[in-house]
């Protein structure tokens, strides 16, 4: 980079602080101070609109708060830069005053009510990206008039700034797609009724869902002793141990998936659990990944789908929903009936409805239709 007007460290410190906020936008303020180190400025804006600038977001350094949000409110989507249809493209690098001569802009609202007040006269547009549904991204930096304009010198410095703004912007992309998937697979880890923990390689415990944290706290059966999940008795615990390791595999062996009954107290009849290998992307880098998936099922617990569901599903009348939810539970017709206050035949009759609209012709084709349902926690069924 041939810029004598320039040192390493500013430049470096600046490219810095771009990646920086790519990985956390909250740090953009400090990417703008340092592009207003560098460029000599005496403030500097990150900007995202869409095509008509009805829609406009973005932070600042160099100017008040509040000043430049009124600006992304009202003064911004009317601004002549917009109305005289310029045309903006990727990588685009261009003064204000070649967009709009300074003896037209100095006459507008923009420049009267935002720019003058606050010692803007000078403007370079940096476009990072313009997106196939119209949605710009750009750097706007300023100086004020008692320095010199934007110079061919700070143009050639802005374009090799340039890529590393759009490397930056792809990175944050990325980013925000990581997120949005693990937060959707976390969130959807929350709505299964059995208790799911994700370990690292060593065996510790990196997330637990909804019903996994309940059934840690609680710690009959299972319990979490510094990160790593614990059985309640020794020989289960030495189990326990042998089947996570070889979930993780290693020193020449395949991992592979292993169970174990894990025992409870009180006579409550044991957990089922099931650690299975966590399929591993080759392309992740970080130290500490999900190695094993630990699913933990209690036999005792019902998870049945609401009667709502079930009459939304097949099309079920109040009274034959509820008989599929006994049933389910392992009921027997008699002791629905009674429990029910309602004679055998009319249960029977309720069955009769409820076989035809499932289509099917036994009661044990029933039984294994409605245990084959998807079996989410209650919050997904809204009652």
């Amino acid at each position: 980079m041939t810029l004598p007007h320039v040192s390493e460290d500013g430049f470096s410190h600046a490219i810095g602080a771009i990646y920086e906020a790519a990985a956390s936008p909250d740090r953009w303020s400090h990417a703008l101070e340092q592009l207003r180190g560098l460029f000599n400025l005496s403030s500097a804006a990150q900007l995202t609109h869409n095509a008509d600038r009805s829609e406009a977001a973005g932070v600042a350094s160099g100017v008040d708060r509040e000043g430049h949000r009124e600006l992304l409110a009202t003064l911004f989507r009317d601004s002549v830069f917009h109305k005289r249809k310029n045309v903006w493209y990727a990588g685009q690098v261009v003064r204000s005053s070649d967009l709009v001569p300074n003896r037209v802009f100095h006459r507008t609202r923009l420049y009267q009510e935002y720019w003058r007040p606050r010692e803007m006269y000078y403007g370079l547009r940096l476009t990072i990206a313009v997106e196939p549904n119209g949605v710009h991204h750009a750097i706007n930096l300023f100086r004020p008039k008692s320095t010199l304009g934007f110079q061919d010198p700070d143009l050639a410095l802005a374009r090799n700034v340039m890529p590393h703004l759009q490397r930056a912007l792809e990175l944050r992309r990325r980013l925000h797609h990581v997120d949005m998937l693990a937060s959707a697979a976390l969130s959807a880890l929350d709505h299964l009724p059995h208790a799911v923990l994700l370990l690292d390689q060593h065996g510790l415990v990196m997330h637990a869902n909804a019903a996994g944290a309940a059934l840690l706290s609680i710690g009959d059966g299972l319990r979490c002793t510094h990160g790593v999940p614990r059985a309640a008795t020794q020989p289960a615990d030495n189990r326990l141990r042998s089947v996570l390791a070889g979930a993780v595999g290693g020193s020449g062996t395949i991992a592979r998936s292993g169970a174990m009954h894990l025992p409870r107290s009180g006579g409550v009849r044991p957990l089922a659990l099931l650690a299975m290998p966590f399929r591993q992307e080759t392309n992740w880098s970080l130290a500490r990944q999900p190695s094993i998936l630990v699913c933990v099922s209690d036999p005792d617990a019902m998870h049945t789908p609401s009667n709502r569901l079930l009459a939304e599903l097949f099309g079920l009348t109040g009274a034959e929903a509820a008989l599929a939810s006994d049933l389910l539970a392992g009921e027997e017709l008699r002791d629905i009936a009674a429990r029910r206050g309602r004679s055998i035949n009319t249960v029977r009759t309720h069955l009769s409805g409820l076989m035809a609209k499932t289509n099917v012709n036994r009661q044990s084709e029933l039984i294994r239709l409605l245990g084959a349902l998807p079996r989410v926690g209650r919050r997904s069924d809204h009652g």
